[in-house]
């Protein structure tokens, strides 16, 4: 058997198979009998730096990026990009795009849904694709609510998934929309530790995160993993 139990499950529709199907027969095994398991160790898809956060919070740090992707990075002609979308998609891997100083930023619920989109992160997201479509390069849009995937899919051209729909796929440029920005640091799925580790491993050459710093960090593991940004990244606060 071949898996990764650090990603996402199947997704269970009805409630009552959510007890005993949510936990698959692969984590099953490796939990019962982890001296029969043996885990690959070299990575082929990502800039190290893209990398090392989930490798150090999921896989024990025991992951190696080749030497064939390991500073592989985005390279495009940003002198004449407009602030702040030169910064954003300069050379450096990962970057967080943080609209908390925007009045304007909190999520917003369609009558009649339980889902969530956010016009203002969609909007630097349309921005962001439409240079990378005038750049030729290959990259997709991703965001845990299906609101926010429909909303950007009314609007603009591209490879735009939720999280889920996007496992086990891969573009040059991963554009992330956490959608979630409201008063009282509620983020939902985003709460799910393996939606994480798959949204944020899809990049091969860059990773832009757009979201509200001040309500996802109140999340310990989103704490950490603007604290990582910091360090081996950039935060770019906008107030467009």
């Amino acid at each position: 058997m071949g898996g990764d139990h650090k990603q996402l499950p199947p997704t269970i529709l009805n409630p009552k198979a959510e007890k005993i199907l949510s936990k698959t027969l692969f984590e099953k095994l490796i939990n019962k009998y982890p001296e029969n398991s043996s885990m690959l160790t070299i990575q082929y898809r990502m800039n190290d730096k893209i990398m090392q956060f989930s490798n150090k919070k999921f896989y024990r740090g025991i992951l190696k990026s080749d030497k064939s992707v390991k500073n592989r990075t985005l390279k495009i002609n940003t002198k004449n990009i407009e602030y702040p979308y030169n910064e954003i998609l300069n050379e450096i891997p990962i970057v967080f795009v943080d609209t908390s100083l925007i009045p304007e930023r909190f999520e917003v619920i369609k009558e009649g849904s339980s889902s969530k989109y956010n016009p203002l992160e969609a909007k630097i997201v349309i921005e962001i694709s439409k240079i990378l479509l005038e750049e030729n390069i290959d990259f997709g849009i991703i965001s845990p609510y299906k609101d926010q995937v429909k909303f950007l899919k009314e609007q603009i051209e591209g490879t735009i998934s939720t999280v889920d729909g996007f496992q086990g796929k891969e573009k040059d440029v991963i554009i992330f929309s956490l959608t979630r920005s409201n008063e009282d640091g509620l983020i939902g799925f985003l709460t799910d530790e393996r939606r994480l580790n798959v949204a944020i491993t899809r990049a091969k050459r860059k990773l832009i995160v757009i979201g509200d710093i001040k309500t996802v960090t109140k999340y310990a593991l989103f704490d950490e993993f603007v604290d990582y940004i910091k360090t081996n990244g950039k935060i770019i606060s906008i107030d467009i």
